[in-house]
């Protein structure tokens, strides 16, 4: 055959497809010289970009070990779905060739087998993105993607196989086959090895929960979801941490599929330990407060027992001191120190005060409709003041209760060792609304309505407000305008146009006037105003004897004083609002009636855990008719229905003194007292659309003139519903059930409104 071309047959034998490998033949690896390298069948990617990945050289001696690496390299890239390599001899050597075949473009992606769950959703969760090339990776990638949102449906053995199908050398479709499998909902959840903690508030305290008919539709329990049930092992042992547990040990979840794979049962398990308790607390680094001076604002003291979440707010706590005498980086290590013999743990606070910071600037971005100045007049800090850290808390509470804004954000921004920038971020909503409909309320009956709104007029933060309702028992007209800092100063001005008439079984009630009034901020939470109201109260039809037919006018002055300390004024978890107003009528105001009125209305808000609040609210309400005067018909009080206590209808939670003739069926009197007790759960069900559920529990009624106010005459209600915070004031739909009815009133009565809170 000749020396050349056994030389070729030999070389063509091994530098094919598969990777070159000698038989142990030394002389012929030493004989091959690379005189030149070339890549092939690459469209998109550059060949230098290609020879960059691989280390053989022109001129190297031919290595099989090598091209088996730089084969692994080009995989390693991603790029390619094959690659070959070739030879063809030169002269003195051997031209190496690389054959690749690049990933292709994918064209579209589709799905099959999947009933339970549509194609939208599944392509939500897919990263895959047409007109671009793709690789294994990434179909392994959105493989596991979409594996997760069949677990989350509850098709944890769902299997999903992508298929590739070339549809030319440089275009390709995706198919995912899926097999989805049956539904597996929890059963049961397990934690073994308690002994001191019950199995039962473990389970409350985390969030995977067993199956439930009536209520996992609702909350989406039932179905296990990996990343909450690992969270679920920090909360196990957060329970026992905030307990005096220091060396728990919890491991889990374990998955067990159960009864043929129609349910699964989760498992935790515990080894707890002992409690520890506090044996010495002491700080290091405190020279800007005293021990005595912290010791109060802290809650962990000796002999109690050990809890991590005290621990945590007690850091908190010397943290804001600092911050509120300028150290806003202040920083608290504990160092904990359990004795195991004596099973107690000794505390040191070591405190970083760092450097006190002032403010150089501060920059406002975002607002193109609001001015500056109605964002900064809210801020609690000065530029070249020191950064308080409350006052900043309390700068971004303000700003949101504007509510002119969806997100709102504070950022210091360090521009020296001492110095920080601090940078408003506000991203505005739209303050203006116009909606026109009807709907029904609980209170009113069938109801039209007209509401045009600005809450930020021509961007200065004043309000203009039209309102109608057109409706069998209420029509009603309102012209509101506000300015809430008149001359730039904290003095809020408002005038109010209204006509409303109120109907009742015999008799109608047309009240039309308006009301100019001014009020003042004192500090960070009080304000006061006083307001001048003129309105003439029209009595039409034949209304009972007690009641005088004809016109009358009331004058009269309001004053008022209020302190609210509420987080956010539209959805509140912590803080109060406490309110004493007091309305005086006198012929000299320009009326003819002659009353005083006392409103004392209070709300406590309490934050809970999952970002769910406790409320307690109350009022009391008290009118009188001075110097031989009654009391007018329409300043009287109207216990029952959603605003007051629920699970009755308008004005029916009062005493009979209240209602003429028939309880149930009789004319409206109006109540001269009041006394109301409302306790609320408040639940966040979506927080991006600020929906909650509510829980409660309502005590009130309404007294005559000459009735005692006695908690036993209280009427009294449970209930729950669902409240929405739209654009155009609260929606809320609540059930209320009457815990003790009298002959003829309904036990349930389903309320809804669009309108104000408690």
């Amino acid at each position: 055959m000749g020396f050349p071309r056994v030389f070729i047959c030999l070389l063509l034998l091994y530098c094919t497809i598969s990777i070159p490998i000698f038989n142990g033949v030394g002389w012929a690896q030493d004989a091959i010289n690379i005189k030149a390298i070339e890549v092939r069948g690459n469209r998109r990617i550059e060949t230098p970009t290609i020879l960059a990945k691989i280390k053989t050289r022109e001129g190297d001696i031919y290595s099989v070990d090598q091209i088996r690496e730089d084969i692994k390299g080009l995989y390693a890239t991603d790029y390619f779905d094959d690659i070959r390599v070739e030879s063809e001899a030169l002269d003195d050597g051997i031209l190496l060739i690389f054959l690749v075949r690049e990933r292709g473009i994918l064209q579209d992606i589709s799905f099959d087998g999947n009933d339970k769950i549509t194609r939208e959703k599944l392509k939500e969760k897919v990263t895959l993105i047409t007109g671009t090339p793709f690789s294994n990776q990434q179909l392994k990638e959105n493989v596991e993607r979409l594996k997760g949102l069949y677990r989350e449906e509850g098709y944890y053995e769902a299997a999903i196989t992508p298929v590739i199908k070339r549809l030319s050398n440089d275009k390709a479709l995706v198919t995912f086959f899926i097999k989805e499998g049956k539904k597996i909902k929890i059963k049961e959840v397990h934690i073994s090895g308690t002994k001191n903690i019950s199995e039962s508030s473990l389970k409350k305290s985390i969030n995977t929960k067993k199956h439930n008919w009536l209520t996992s539709w609702l909350s989406g329990s039932g179905i296990y979801k990996e990343i909450e049930a690992q969270g679920d092992l920090d909360r196990i042992r957060d329970y026992y941490l905030d307990r005096g547990y220091i060396q728990v040990q919890a491991s889990g979840p374990e998955i067990e599929i159960i009864e043929g794979g129609k349910w699964m049962q989760i498992n935790f398990s515990v080894v707890e330990g002992d409690p520890f308790r506090i044996r010495d607390i002491d700080f290091k680094n405190n020279d800007i407060f005293t021990i005595d001076e912290i010791r109060k604002k802290i809650k962990l003291h000796k002999d109690m027992i050990f809890s991590r979440k005290t621990l945590r707010e007690d850091m908190s706590a010397i943290i804001d001191m600092h911050g509120e005498q300028g150290y806003a980086f202040a920083n608290v290590i504990p160092d904990i120190r359990p004795d195991e013999k004596s099973q107690q743990v000794d505390i040191t606070f070591v405190i970083d005060k760092g450097e006190k910071i002032k403010i150089r600037r501060i920059n406002i971005a975002g607002n193109e409709k609001t001015r500056d100045k109605v964002i900064r007049r809210e801020i609690r800090l000065n530029e070249l003041d020191y950064l308080n850290t409350s006052a900043l808390k309390r700068s971004f509470q303000r700003i949101n209760n504007l509510n002119y804004f969806e997100n709102v954000e504070i950022v210091p921004e360090t521009v020296s060792r001492d110095k920080v920038d601090l940078n408003v971020r506000v991203k505005e909503k739209p303050t203006g609304a116009f909606s026109m409909g009807g709907g029904y309320s609980s209170v009113y009956g069938f109801v039209g309505m007209l509401d045009l709104t600005e809450g930020n007029l021509f961007g200065k933060g004043e309000l203009l407000k039209f309102k109608g309702e057109f409706g069998k028992l209420r029509t009603s007209y309102d012209i509101t305008f506000k300015e809430p800092w008149f001359m730039d100063t904290p003095t809020s001005v408002t005038v109010n146009l209204f006509d409303t008439v109120r109907s009742f079984n015999t008799y109608d009630i047309n009240s039309t006037g308006g009301n100019i009034g001014v009020g003042r901020s004192f500090g960070e939470y009080w304000s006061s105003g006083i307001t001048y109201g003129i309105q003439n109260i029209n009595v039409m039809g034949t209304p009972p004897t007690t009641l005088q037919i004809g016109e009358s006018r009331t004058g009269s002055i309001t004053s008022s004083v209020t302190r609210d300390t509420r987080d956010n004024y539209w959805d509140p978890r912590s803080g109060s609002k406490n309110n004493l107003s007091v309305e005086y009528a006198d012929l000299f105001f320009g009326g003819d009636n002659v009353f005083a009125k006392y409103i004392y209305d209070t709300s406590w808000y309490h934050p809970l855990f999952l970002d769910t609040a406790f409320l307690v609210h109350g009022r009391f309400g008290l009118g009188k008719g001075l110097r031989d005067h009654d009391l007018p018909v329409n300043e009287k009080f109207y216990v029952g229905g959603i605003y007051t206590v629920r699970g009755f209808d308008y004005g029916r939670a009062s005493t009979p003194s209240t209602i003429s003739g028939d309880l149930v069926t009789g004319d409206l009197l109006g109540a001269d007292k009041e006394l109301i007790i409302n306790i609320e759960y408040i639940i966040p069900l979506v927080k991006e659309a600020r929906i909650n559920g509510v829980l409660f529990y309502d005590a009130g009624s309404g007294f005559g003139k000459d009735d005692s106010i006695t908690l036993s005459d209280l009427r009294t209600s449970v209930g729950g519903g669902f409240r929405w915070l739209s654009p155009i004031g609260p929606l809320r739909l609540e059930w209320g059930y009457n815990l003790d009815p009298r002959p003829g009133e309904r036990q349930g009565i389903w309320e809804f409104s669009i309108g104000t809170l408690f």
